[in-house]
């Protein structure tokens, strides 16, 4: 993503590089979608699209360059810093984009590629979310799709990634990782696959210790009882999203709810004791899933795919 000015007004420029004639199908897509897209607060206003040049590219409203990316892992000099509160705000508002693409058209359009490098904090520290070029709609009446692979490794859902089937639950599952990846500060984008941020969980879970598993940035700011209530939750939340049966998941919209209960009324979460408990027998039933996944298809978990 490149800043810079178009008669007086900034703006950002996406370049995207690659088979022209499948740049150019990309884009349409995005643009697209993204005009379908634009009065909804949480998605980076999209002023057009240049296909002169060699690299195809779309310009943006500028709103900052600061991908979720780069502030959760200190990238490329980025000094801002997100609090527990901005964390759970940023869920809730890339939830409700989602959200929105699943229910609000005719037929759902499935992302397709959720991940904190496709996510800029703006200046008021608001989630914009971009990059609609590998979205996809299902078709009328039916609940999936079969199409090539697409996404970004660490974020692909396992089942969608052997068998090229596409359904709402697959953008569950990558928002998941993402949750997962807010609570925890762990790196998972373009280098680790998602059985990474699983191991993480299950060597720290054998502590039986909450805040082993929490970017200690988190733990930092002293938030006490409902603060941890609050992620007890959420980190439920997370771990039913990145089920390994897709059935099992919870769609978006409930994702969406739950997490604005979570960020809103901490005093109704179930008690410390129960929540734990289940969160340990899901991190736990993570453990068989991932080393089953390891010996049975090594590929799934190759850090060298990136599509």
């Amino acid at each position: 993503m490149y800043s810079g000015f178009l008669e007086d007004r900034p703006i950002l420029v996406s370049k995207c590089e690659g088979n022209r004639s499948i740049i150019v199908k990309r884009l349409i897509r995005a643009v697209t979608i993204n005009s379908q897209m634009s009065h909804h607060k949480n998605v980076l206003k999209l002023l057009g699209c240049c296909l002169e040049f060699e690299h195809p590219a779309l310009i943006y409203d500028f709103c900052g360059t600061d991908l979720l990316s780069d502030i959760l892992h200190d990238e490329y000099d980025c000094r801002r810093s997100l609090s527990w509160t901005s964390r759970l705000r940023i869920a809730s508002e890339i939830a409700s984009v989602i959200a929105y693409l699943h229910n609000a058209f005719p037929t759902p359009i499935i992302f397709r590629n959720i991940n904190p490098a496709a996510v800029i904090i703006d200046q008021h520290g608001v989630a914009k979310v971009f990059g609609f070029s590998l979205s996809i709609s299902l078709p009328p009446g039916k609940l999936q799709v079969e199409d090539d692979v697409y996404g970004t490794i660490g974020y692909l859902d396992p089942a969608y990634f052997l068998s090229g089937i596409v359904t709402q639950k697959t953008d569950v599952y990558s928002f998941g990782v993402l949750l997962l990846e807010l609570l925890t500060g762990q790196n998972v984008w373009g280098v680790r696959p998602s059985s990474y941020i699983f191991k993480f969980l299950i060597d720290s879970i054998d502590t039986a210790e909450l805040d082993e598993l929490v970017d200690p940035k988190i733990l930092g700011e002293g938030g006490g009882v409902e603060q941890m209530e609050q992620i007890q939750a959420y980190l439920h939340l997370a771990l039913r999203c990145v089920l390994r049966d897709q059935e099992d998941r919870p769609f978006i919209v409930d994702v969406a709810k739950q997490l604005r209960k979570i960020e809103r009324y901490p005093h109704q979460l179930p008690p410390l004791g129960s929540t734990w408990n289940t969160i340990c027998s899901l991190i736990r039933a993570q453990r068989t899933w991932s080393r089953s996944r390891l010996q049975s298809n090594p590929s799934v978990s190759s850090p060298t795919l990136s599509v």
